[in-house]
């Protein structure tokens, strides 16, 4: 008989398969950036965009006109024969006064009001006016429009009449009750009169302007007139005054301007005229000159005007991009030219331990930025308390003092770098800054939006 047979069985080593390696390594690594990228601030990206930013302040003024109201001298219907805003010479025929309303009414009787394109143009401003200004709490409004149409149809009407007037009144002979009042003096004709007439700079304080006190109309009723009773207001003198009270810091911002832009709200017209600034008592005033345009406020006696304050065109940045950066101050005298190149750099201090003798070594450094006094170098080129030696005063000094400058991040080649940034101007949101600085930003830059979830030099996608 052979030998039983003894069966051992081997254990089989187990084989490593490189492929469910890396599979799951490259699966671990994409769990953990999910993870992290899910934790992580998403950073927005803003585009830096070369704009103007006008900086504005608004106030409301008091027109102050050399004004003289005009009084009818009898009793009687009045006829106008001058559009307000009419320029009138001395001894001019203003409007006419029929006691018997005979030439009147014979007149109003003649045929059709004809509207020249003038006429149809002032009332079609009329109602833009109204359009502009409209506010659906406010119905009261919709009856100023129609006290404002029947002025304007009114005046119309007596322009109509005025051009057949005189041929009516020379055929019938015309006379009893019936006379034309010229005008006293040269001047701005206007039919609009308030509680403010005949108002002077000197007069003008607080209680200017209380609204409640204050009350306006038109001389053009188309009624009787009694005697005494005022009839057309004349300016006479193409120079007039709007009064602004400012507050105190308006009043300091702007106390040396000896001139502004100002921009009317009522009408979108823009001017540059001559500025005082007074203070009487505890209130500051602005007294803005003016010899243009005064025919287009003359049924205004408060108006409100945009100041441009400044307007400055630059890199247009918003203020959360903005954040500000350590950096050592140092004096100009201690930077040189060493080492094996052209490199401009500072002389680090050590001292031997053996001897103790001083031993310099060139350290490259560049200069982020310099003013009269400082060179500003990144904190991150030295280690803290370092000391600097300047050859040409032989003089040592430790890195110690510092200083801030504000900045963005430029975000353009996938991390955040810091960018040096001036200010030119700003308003609530926005910031202009200057083009072309030392390490700053230029248009189309990309800056992150938010500058607090930014870690300097970081990678941000």
């Amino acid at each position: 008989m052979g030998r039983p047979k003894k069966v051992v069985k081997l254990k089989q080593r187990r084989k490593i398969n490189i492929g469910t390696i890396i599979f799951a390594f490259i699966a671990l690594y994409l769990m953990g950036y999910s993870l992290y990228t899910g934790r992580k601030e998403k950073i927005s990206i803003y585009e830096v965009t070369e704009e103007n930013l006008a900086r504005n302040m608004t106030v409301t003024g008091v027109i102050v006109r050399d004004e003289t109201l005009y009084y009818t001298p009898e009793t009687g219907y009045v006829n106008y024969y001058l559009r307000a805003g009419s320029r009138v010479s001395k001894n001019a025929a203003v409007y006419s006064l029929d006691a018997n309303r005979t030439v009147y009414d014979m007149l109003g009787a003649t045929g059709d009001v004809t509207m020249t394109t003038q006429d149809i143009t002032e009332i079609k401003r009329v109602i833009s006016n109204f359009q502009g200004n409209y506010d659906g709490m406010d119905f009261s409004g919709v009856y100023d429009l129609k006290e404002s149409l029947l002025v304007k149809v009114s005046e119309i009407s007596d322009n109509n009449i005025l051009d057949h007037m005189q041929e009516m009144i020379d055929s019938m002979g015309i006379s009893n009750g019936f006379r034309f009042v010229y005008a006293e003096n040269a001047g701005i004709v206007s039919y609009t009169s308030d509680s403010l007439d005949g108002l002077t700079v000197e007069q003008v304080n607080a209680s200017t302007f209380s609204q409640e006190t204050f009350t306006t109309g038109s001389l053009r009723s188309g009624k009787q007139y009694s005697s005494g009773e005022p009839v057309y207001k004349l300016i006479g003198s193409d120079v007039w005054q709007i009064v602004c009270p400012v507050t105190m810091e308006q009043y300091m911002s702007l106390k040396d301007r000896t001139s502004l832009r100002f921009t009317a709200q009522k009408d979108g017209i823009s001017f540059r005229a001559p500025v005082e600034f007074t203070l009487r008592g505890s209130d500051y005033y602005m007294l803005v000159t003016m010899s243009r345009y005064q025919v287009n406020y003359l049924e205004d006696r408060f108006l409100t005007l945009d100041i441009a304050i400044s307007e400055e065109k630059g890199l247009k940045i918003p203020k959360t991009a903005i954040t500000t950066k350590d950096f050592y101050l140092i004096p100009p005298q201690y930077f040189t030219v060493g080492g094996d190149s052209n490199d401009t750099g500072l002389y680090s201090v050590k001292y031997s331990a053996q001897t103790g003798e001083p031993e310099y070594l060139f350290v490259p450094a560049d200069i982020y930025y310099q003013d009269e006094e400082y060179a500003y170098v990144d904190k991150d080129d030295f280690l803290a308390a370092t000391t600097i030696y300047c050859p040409e005063t032989k003089e040592t000094m430790p890195l110690a003092l510092t200083g801030q400058l504000e900045g963005v991040y430029q975000v353009n080649r996938g991390y955040a770098v810091f960018r040096r940034i001036e200010r030119l101007e700003e308003n609530g949101e926005y910031v202009i800054v200057k083009k072309g600085t030392t390490r700053g930003i230029s248009v189309y830059d990309h800056i992150a939006l938010n500058a607090e979830n930014v870690i300097d030099e970081s990678i941000i996608y």
